[in-house]
């Protein structure tokens, strides 16, 4: 499960990949302003879902491919160029590059710190031989 994730940059990159998630979210979200019509319900849906698992970071490469087909397939419906090549462009990047310290996936699989040291003798102070 670790190599689907990647570093969980904090500060600076992982502020800017916050802003990244929460832009693109907004996009996702307003894809009923770009193409109005039934034939869009379905696509709508997918792409809130997606938004949501976007903006909190949950599983982020994987809602990141998701929301790129669902792009993929609203340049089909819609026909909007301009609009959905550079989202899926842009879904690519979170894609491979991760959701940021600021994420679930960054508390759920994030680094690890792991402490080396002298293991404890459980008699340690005690009178036993």
């Amino acid at each position: 499960m670790q190599r689907l994730f990647g570093m969980f940059p904090n500060r600076g990159a992982g502020f800017a990949l916050l802003v990244l998630r929460l832009s693109v979210a907004a996009v996702l979200v307003s894809y009923q302003r770009l193409c109005p019509g039934r034939e869009m319900e379905v696509l709508l849906a997918l792409s809130r879902i997606a938004a949501i698992l976007i903006v909190v970071g949950w599983y982020t490469p994987v809602a990141a491919l998701a929301a790129t087909l669902i792009s993929l397939c609203s340049l089909w419906v819609c026909r909007e160029l301009e609009v959905n090549v550079l989202m899926i462009a842009i879904l690519v990047a979170i894609g491979f590059l991760g959701a940021g310290a600021y994420s679930i996936d960054a508390r759920l699989y994030g680094r690890r710190r792991l402490v080396v040291g002298r293991p404890r003798d459980k008699f340690e102070g005690s009178s036993m031989p």
